[in-house]
């Protein structure tokens, strides 16, 4: 592992980790969070199962979000990881930052920037999630499994045909 991959994923997991045990440890101002938004989902048709225990959908999702962020900050599964916490970051992200609900323009400001630097999050977490570590991709070592064999074949069918030969 490299020294960038060393440092970087721990920071980009360390928020991660912060909030899931807040959730997990006091989930009352998540939960008012997602009460905010909770009337904007029953419309949109989120079954009403999702939102039935608040506390228990935060406490879960928080820690979910716990231990990804451990498992991508020690470097155990991270792609598994990241992708998880990039999943996990949409919802969350659009709960903690409702930008389309009134207000003043200035809460509505720091709205907007709580939902960029999500989206920033996000984006670092689809990077990671797709980072191989330097090692090929499996379609690429499929192919080059398939490339050497056919070499392969071919140089046991010279080396057939010159032993006939003789």
């Amino acid at each position: 592992m490299s020294v960038t991959r060393l440092i970087a994923r721990p920071m980009l997991a360390a928020y991660f980790v912060a909030d899931g045990i807040d959730a997990v440890r006091k989930p009352q101002s998540h939960v008012q969070k997602f009460a905010r938004v909770q009337p904007l989902l029953e419309r949109a048709g989120v079954p009403p199962v999702l939102s039935a225990d608040a506390t228990m959908l935060t406490r879960v999702t928080g820690a979910i979000s716990a231990i990804a962020g451990l498992c991508l900050a020690t470097g155990r599964r991270p792609r598994t990881a990241a992708l998880t916490l990039a999943v996990l970051n949409i919802p969350v992200t659009l709960v903690n930052n409702p930008v389309w609900q009134g207000g003043d323009p200035e809460e509505r400001k720091d709205r907007l920037r709580g939902l960029l630097r999500g989206l920033g999050l996000g984006g670092g977490l689809l990077l990671a999630a797709v980072d191989r570590d330097g090692k090929p991709s499996v379609g690429w070592r499929y192919h080059n499994f398939v490339d050497h064999r056919v070499d392969l074949r071919d140089a046991k069918a010279a080396v057939r045909a010159e032993y006939e030969a003789e």
